[in-house]
């Protein structure tokens, strides 16, 4: 870890001027130096070895693209179907493009990118309370060296009229390890749809993504967050999504991951006052040797929250997927509904899948439960479906689809559905063919 920290510190001297000149740089990195990364000693990390991090090649200021790169992404992202209406915002490497972005007005609401915004940016991984820092060490990474991302603001009342996408493409150079952070701000009774799709253009090095995105919700907001990951299998990939919801706000976050070599993904979600309600849901699809962990904490800091935990993962060949839910309730925080849910299905007897959810609660008249399945292709189903001259591929393929389709479905958005359905059905054996109903 020594030897990573002199190679930080040295990073840290190619940070632009602008860029390294921001107060709040320092205490990040001196809070990740004092934790570093995390190991497998701690609880919440014990299921993901993060060791290929540890890695003095990583370059944490990667080179803006240059004409070519960015012709070739243009090039490639005209290939794939992943334009939804509205704004869009394409990132290369971290790396804001504003010719493959496009900032379609939408009354009320203010996008900036975040190299704009660096005078009032402070990000809560560098001035949050200890406890928050020690929790999310990656986020304190990200914030020593965050260079790019986005700032969304809606106004009191709006209710943004399409999606808002923000697209990260990884293409360039060999170890970039890429901080980017996206900054959501919800006025009072505001409303909004954002989309982040992660994507590696052909041929793209291998590297590191370490996403944050920061939510702020006010009273009676209502914020729904998709995420599509198809990274290539050698990338690494971590992620942060941190809410605060106030009075009556309302989030929905729905995951997608069928791509990436090792892939960790945070939610910490605080419940914060009454009425506040968070719905999380997520599919992943691991094969070969992939890992992938969803990790949840939700917080009900105050009386009469609710909140939905919905999880489900596949896993195939020797690959890996953990979901370690947690759910506190705190003294006082009474006429709580929280309900947590991790289905899984394995289809290899090398695969590995663990599910841990967990309960805290400091109240009495609380409404909580969680519950974990672990299991194979029900063989009833499968002899049904041969004896009706399906082939052993396509009924297994059949049944594998029927479990993801369940939280695909939830996906609103009616192209980013689709997307995700024909990414999973994708990676089901050759000769199958989906349609979404």
């Amino acid at each position: 870890m020594a030897s990573l920290q002199q190679h930080l510190e040295a990073e840290r001297c190619a940070l632009p001027p602008a860029a390294r000149a921001q107060p709040w740089r320092g205490e990040a990195f001196a809070s990740f130096n004092a934790l570093g990364l995390p190991t497998r000693r701690d609880e919440r990390w014990r299921y993901t070895d993060l060791k290929p991090l540890d890695n003095e090649r990583l370059s944490f200021v990667p080179a803006a693209p240059d004409a070519e790169l960015r012709a070739h992404v243009a090039a490639f992202l005209e290939t794939q179907d992943i334009d939804l209406e509205g704004p869009r915002l394409v990132f290369i490497d971290g790396h804001f493009d504003a010719t493959l972005s496009r900032r379609a007005e939408l009354p009320g609401v203010t996008i900036s990118s975040l190299a704009d915004a660096w005078d009032s940016f402070v990000p809560e991984g560098s001035t949050g309370a200890a406890h928050a820092r020690s929790r999310h060490p990656l986020a304190a990474l990200n914030a020593a060296f965050v260079q790019q991302g986005a700032v969304l603001k809606l106004a009191r009342g709006v209710v943004a009229a399409a999606p808002i996408q923000c697209v990260f493409v990884t293409a360039g150079r060999d170890q970039a390890a890429v901080q980017p952070r996206i900054v959501i701000e919800l006025a009072e009774a505001a409303a909004a749809t954002v989309v982040q799709h992660f994507v590696d253009a052909p041929e793209a090095a291998p590297g590191w993504l370490n996403v944050v995105t920061e939510v702020s919700q006010g009273p009676g907001s209502s914020l729904t967050v998709y995420r599509l990951q198809e990274h290539g299998t050698e990338q690494v990939h971590t992620s942060l999504l941190r809410a605060r919801l106030e009075r009556d706000a309302r989030l929905t976050a729905g995951y997608v991951d069928r791509g990436g070599g090792l892939v960790r993904n945070d939610i910490d979600v605080t419940l914060a006052e009454p009425g506040a309600k968070a719905d999380l849901f997520g599919i992943l699809l691991a094969a070969g040797t992939q890992h992938i962990d969803n990790s949840l904490c939700v917080d009900h800091a105050a009386p009469r929250t609710t909140s939905l935990e919905s999880f489900r993962a596949i896993a195939d060949d020797r690959a890996h997927a953990v979901f370690c839910g947690k759910v506190t309730v705190r003294p006082g925080a009474q006429r709580i509904d929280a309900r947590q849910t991790s289905d899984n299905l394995l289809l290899s007897a090398k695969a590995e899948i663990d599910t841990k959810p967990e309960l805290e609660i400091y109240a009495d008249d609380v409404k909580c439960t969680h519950g974990a399945t672990v299991g194979e292709l029900d063989e009833e189903q499968m002899f049904y479906l041969r004896s009706r001259g399906v082939s052993a591929d396509a009924a297994r393929a059949l049944l594998t689809f029927a479990f993801a389709h369940i939280t695909l479905e939830r996906i609103a958005l009616p192209a980013l559905r689709e997307r995700a359905i024909r990414e999973i059905a994708g990676r089901l054996p050759e000769g199958v063919e989906w349609e979404s109903p």
